[in-house]
């Protein structure tokens, strides 16, 4: 029991400045915080092997917009301690959280390099510890959301006026907001496990979908594609948010829950998640998956984001010249379904751009990950034409590799069939491999007749 963790301030002050760290494949703790007051802004923690972000031994800084994942065998997200001897208001851990988002594993299994805990909890209370909890979403909770045990006259409130304005005797308080989501869709766990002990009663959390574009229920380091953003400013990430603590000048206030706002992937340039292509670049545009059954305009005022497959069914999709069309690894299903654009038939796509001012599908991820082959699928015209094998009756009701259970079917009898318009179009990047001898082209053109242009 006698490990080194990623990063450890051991008594260390706030006018040290910390801003954008990440730790990742740690052995013991992520970030662990040794009394001391120092603020952190913007820190993700990845696949530690204990702890995330530990705090003890009256540590009482500022942590604001935290990532963190847990692997199968990692232990908590956070690990707030305190110590049980001589607790009072000036000794007492009092951490400050706010905008962090726990990513737990539903499968989890601890296997934890410490001795001390193998309760199975994305956040750990214990042993006195005070604090401010505010903006948070947990997910994945395949156990208990919170776990608090050993405590230690810490006085449970949901009243932020109890910890605002900051106030040294605003230590013997524990807030926990009752905006906080835990978010126990797709999980079998509870939201709070509270050791009988506590004289105070966790209760009260929003149980709902936080809105992101991806939420992925398996974390690991096979996982193709993380996206944490919420995808609209109108979803549960934008709603009930709490007020920042009066007199804490460290915290920044945001209209969102969680470590990101629909605009900002401050992973990009920073986090192992981007060196190796697993997260999107920088940028918002309009997030498109699923079927388009009217006629359709992308234009080209922001980019178009797919984060599946995007049927066309009997529908035409324009496309505006310049457009840019950004395609994510994977669709976050941990199903490896490979984002693509399908034309079916009877339905066209129009994609007319110009010699200054292409149409451009390509990946979504940063442009230090590019190039580089196979980071989607692709663009895929389905059509009515014969389609001829080793007999004399053409083919009808054929597959596209890459499609298989779709029911996109290609193949028939009218050589003169019409999908529609592709002029200056480039497709880069792609030809995502969805299994063994199963990969998608840059552009398949199935069944497609004489009409199409």
């Amino acid at each position: 029991d006698n490990e080194i963790n990623g990063i450890t301030f051991a008594g260390v002050g706030s006018g040290t400045q910390v801003d954008h760290i990440e730790v990742a494949f740690n052995l013991d703790d992520g970030v662990e915080f040794f009394g001391g007051t120092v603020n952190v802004a913007y820190v993700s923690v990845l696949f530690v092997g204990d702890d995330a972000i530990d705090t003890d031994e009256g540590y009482a800084g500022t942590i604001q917009f935290a990532y963190v994942v847990l692997a199968e065998d990692s232990n908590h997200g956070a690990e707030m301690d305190s110590k049980e001897e001589a607790l009072n208001d000036f000794s007492r851990s009092f951490p400050t959280v706010y905008n962090a988002h726990f990513v737990g594993h539903l499968q989890n299994a601890v296997g934890s390099v410490s001795t001390d805990d193998t309760t199975e909890a994305i956040l750990r209370l214990r042993e006195g510890t005070g604090g401010v909890f505010a903006n948070l979403i947990i997910t994945n909770v395949g156990s208990a959301g919170v776990f608090q045990n050993d405590c230690a006259g810490e006085q449970f409130t949901t009243d932020l006026s109890d910890v605002s304005p900051v106030a040294d005797s605003n230590k013997n308080f524990l807030f926990f907001s009752e905006n906080n989501i835990i978010n126990l869709g797709n999980g079998n766990g509870v939201a709070f496990d509270v050791q009988a002990s506590c004289s105070m009663m966790f209760d009260t959390s929003r149980n709902e979908d936080p809105g992101l574009v991806m939420q992925v229920g398996n974390p690991s380091t096979s996982t193709p594609f993380f996206d944490p953003r919420p995808l609209s400013t109108s979803g549960p990430a934008y709603s009930f948010v709490d007020d920042v603590v009066v007199g804490n000048s460290f915290l920044v206030q945001t209209n969102y829950k969680g470590a990101f706002s629909t605009s900002d992937n401050w992973l990009v340039g920073l986090s192992w998640l981007d060196e190796n292509a697993r997260t999107p670049d920088n940028v918002a545009g309009v997030y498109t998956s699923g079927d388009i059954t009217t006629d359709t305009t992308w234009t080209n005022d922001a980019p178009i984001l797919l984060t599946g497959q995007v049927f066309v069914r009997g529908a035409t999709l324009t496309i505006e010249a310049g457009t840019m069309i950004m395609a994510y690894r994977d669709d976050g299903t941990d199903s490896g379904v490979a984002p693509a654009l399908v034309i079916e038939r009877d339905a066209s796509i129009i994609a007319v751009g110009a010699q200054n001012n292409p149409i451009t599908f390509t990946s979504a991820v940063s442009a230090g990950n590019l190039p580089q082959q196979g980071l989607w699928g692709g663009l895929i015209i389905n059509g009515n034409a014969p389609v001829f094998g080793s007999d004399s009756a053409p083919f009808q009701d054929l597959l596209v590799e890459g499609l298989e259970g779709t029911n996109s079917f290609y193949g028939g009898n009218d050589p003169n069939d019409n999908s529609g318009t592709l002029s200056y179009v480039r497709v880069w990047y792609g030809g995502s491999v969805i299994g063994a001898d199963n990969e998608i082209n840059g552009i398949t053109f199935a069944g497609v007749g004489s009409g199409t242009q």
